[in-house]
């Protein structure tokens, strides 16, 4: 309950933060009419429509101090720029092993097209293979 609580408060302040100078505004599946739009864990396997110099911002929990971060899966250049990527450690909570943390990254959206962003959760000395846990969303840009 306290880790749920604990990510239902960081998850908007990390966001707010990072996003301060965009208007953010999605919905799930939904078309974006502002600068930019915002995914989290609930949006896995959404679909979403962007236009051309949008920000994509991503954040996922991960703990780190135990070894397992997210990766992205051949995160297509063409189509998007990184800009910032982060990770904020939160709070301990005495159910979680480690520390817990949200891992944060801002894309731009480069040009007109369609391509899948999408990230595995494994630890980096067992390899992609070894993943635990995925994240993937459809990318339109208009």
């Amino acid at each position: 309950m306290y880790k749920r609580t604990l990510l239902l408060i960081a998850i908007p302040a990390v966001v707010l933060l990072v996003g301060l100078s965009f208007s953010i505004a999605a919905a799930i599946g939904g078309e974006v009419k502002g600068a930019a739009v915002a995914l989290t864990k609930k949006d896995n396997g959404g679909k979403f429509k962007v236009n051309s110099g949008s920000i994509i911002h991503i954040g996922l929990p991960e703990n780190g101090s135990t070894g397992y971060a997210w990766y992205f899966d051949n995160l297509s250049m063409e189509y998007f720029e990184a800009v910032k990527d982060k990770a904020v450690t939160l709070p301990p909570d005495e159910k979680t092993v480690g520390a817990p943390m949200f891992a944060t990254w801002i894309l731009m959206a480069k040009k007109k097209g369609k391509s899948e962003l999408k990230l595995r959760y494994y630890r980096i000395w067992e390899g992609p293979q070894a993943t635990v846990d995925t994240f993937s969303v459809q990318i339109e840009i208009e």
